[in-house]
């Protein structure tokens, strides 16, 4: 995935940032909920959903057990076993 405009953009992170942001949206939950249930800003969140930002491993951890995911949901586009 490229994306244009942000050259110091690690693809890890546009990568995870696009996973949360599909998931999130699936699961209907706004912006401003889950940042705040991970400990973030709104404004954080949406950067790491841009993939200009990082999450901690304990952001991940807690967006996904906010979300209902397996950890893997976030890291990967391959499940787990």
């Amino acid at each position: 995935m490229t994306v244009h405009g942000f050259p110091d953009s690690d693809p890890e992170q546009v990568a995870l940032g696009a996973r949360l942001r599909r998931w999130r949206s699936e699961r209907a939950t706004d912006v401003e909920t889950l940042a705040e249930a991970i400990g973030m800003t709104a404004a954080d969140l949406r950067l790491v959903e841009a993939g200009r930002a990082r999450m901690t491993s304990a952001q991940v951890s807690a967006a996904t057990r906010v979300l209902g995911l397996p950890i893997w949901a976030l890291t990967s586009d391959t499940a787990a076993h």
